[in-house]
């Protein structure tokens, strides 16, 4: 199965929050899992009348355990439902044996996954690959004000190594980041 490669999430107000509201998963939260291992996904082969759907197995930047219900549009990759893993999704799996009703919206759906269990819809035997090499977090524009000598250092250290120098702050950023969260 060929699937396409998605390179951005799709967040609107129709699936941002609702995670949040029902499970206490931010959304920045589920796309982490999508760049951390392990992660398995599995598709929903029987049921791809309207639109694929797959789901997800994998860890958050902090090892919480989440399953997401997401499609994938127009090269985006949209979640549908995120929430912990039970423990049935841990471990012990069992085969697909249940079908997945249809649904009118994603409302429905969302509303559907909070209660149902996904190793009774998915063959999780089965995982399947998915290119996420040019899947991208989603990101925030911000202001940011420094002194004018340490932009200009900044400038000079990045035309050293031939990055952009706003390339180079967010490294320096997400190296701090990780290095603070190790060591608190």
């Amino acid at each position: 199965m060929k699937l396409p490669a998605p390179i951005s999430f799709d967040w609107d107000k129709g699936n941002i929050d609702k995670n949040w509201v029902k499970h206490k998963v931010y959304f920045r939260e589920t796309e982490e899992v999508f760049f951390n291992k392990p992660l398995k996904i599995f598709p929903d082969i029987k049921h791809f009348e309207n639109e694929k759907r797959f789901v997800a197995l994998g860890v958050t930047d902090k090892k919480r355990k989440l399953t997401i219900i997401f499609t994938i549009r127009e090269k985006k990759l949209r979640v549908i439902s995120a929430s912990d893993q039970n423990k049935k999704k841990k471990g012990g799996y069992m085969k697909k044996s249940k079908s997945i009703p249809k649904f009118r919206n994603e409302d429905e759906e969302r509303n559907f996954w909070d209660k149902a269990d996904i190793v009774d819809y998915f063959d999780i035997d089965n995982p399947i690959e998915l290119d996420l090499t040019k899947l991208k977090p989603s990101t925030e524009s911000i202001s940011l004000r420094l002194p004018a000598y340490l932009l200009a250092r900044i400038k000079e250290i990045a035309n050293s190594r031939d990055v952009p120098y706003q390339s180079l702050i967010k490294i320096f950023l997400a190296e701090r980041v990780e290095r603070e969260l190790k060591n608190p």
